[in-house]
């Protein structure tokens, strides 16, 4: 455990704690998602746990001989925490589970989400009760950066900001903060798609029909244009048949086929983004203490 922390795990900075949602409102949120819903929440998290590999192990350490008389060794353990702050205009459960799920498969011990100026969402809840986090609060633009500023008692961590949130002044400069965001736009190539989970799994994003029928729900646009040309829209993602989303026929970071709709990933928040490595490098005893030792162009 960090020398530094005074929390202990299970414990938030009081800015936290004192607005936790209480029991009640998950169990209300849930009751009050309809069962389809559920079912795409428990889809896309499904497939996010496959994508991710499951859960790392509690702690990795490795030993390598790399030659030129190098002995390294490594160590990767999760972070003590991962605060996760939604802004106002952040409405996805797909992409709060792919944070929430990597965290979770980084083995990180703590793990709550805040809501900044704004009420909880129940789809959002339902995410973070069916992913098996807790740990969650409302709370005001002032309290979040009185949370910010004793967030360092909780250890080592890191901040993930969803949406447009802005980071406070005077935040400590050791405070490890990641930024998740897209364009908010998304294309659909072709038939077969579920309009309806889309818009459940990104309210927050507009979907551009390029099929030539376009899903009369809101947030919806028909598209221009062909797949090949899909890098000049700047798509966050984009939904084709399975076999030119197996090809990546697409300049997206991601291509999504039918039955993903409930499905995503964050290219720069792999599990192995919410651990702590540490490196040490030696000479390797057994090379001869008198050998010459070779330079690169040895090699």
């Amino acid at each position: 455990m960090n020398a530094l922390m005074s929390l202990p795990m299970g414990r938030w900075p009081e800015a936290l704690e004192r607005a936790r949602l209480a029991d009640a409102a998950f169990a209300a949120a849930y009751a009050r998602t309809p069962d389809r819903e559920r079912a795409w929440i428990k889809t896309g998290l499904a497939a996010m746990y496959a994508a991710m590999g499951g859960p790392l192990p509690a702690s990795r350490q490795r030993c390598d001989a790399l030659g030129h008389d190098l002995l390294a060794a490594s160590l990767d353990v999760p972070q003590d925490y991962v605060l996760v702050a939604c802004g106002r205009d952040f409405l996805s459960p797909a992409r709060l589970s792919a944070v929430v799920m990597a965290a979770l498969c980084a083995r990180v011990p703590d793990v709550a989400a805040v809501r900044v100026g704004a009420a909880w969402p129940k789809p959002l809840i339902t995410t973070l009760e069916l992913c098996g986090v807790e740990t969650a609060a409302r709370i005001s633009r002032r309290d979040w950066a009185g949370l910010l500023a004793e967030l360092p008692a909780k250890g080592r961590g890191v901040v993930v900001l969803l949406g447009e949130l802005i980071l406070p002044a005077g935040i400590s400069p050791g405070l490890d903060v990641r930024r998740a965001a897209v364009a908010g736009k998304a294309g659909v190539f072709g038939p077969g798609f579920d309009a309806a989970a889309l818009s459940f799994a990104h309210p927050d994003c507009t979907f551009y029909s390029h099929d030539g029928q376009c899903p009369e729900l809101s947030g919806w646009q028909t598209g221009q244009g062909s797949l090949a040309e899909a890098g000049q829209a700047a798509y966050d993602a984009v939904y084709v048949t399975a076999d030119e989303a197996l090809t990546l026929a697409a300049d997206a970071p991601l291509c999504l086929g039918p039955g993903r709709e409930g499905f995503w990933l964050w290219p720069h928040l792999p599990p192995e983004a919410f651990r702590r490595r540490r490196f040490a490098a030696v000479v390797d005893p057994n090379c001869a203490a008198d050998a010459p030792t070779p330079g690169p162009e040895d090699a």
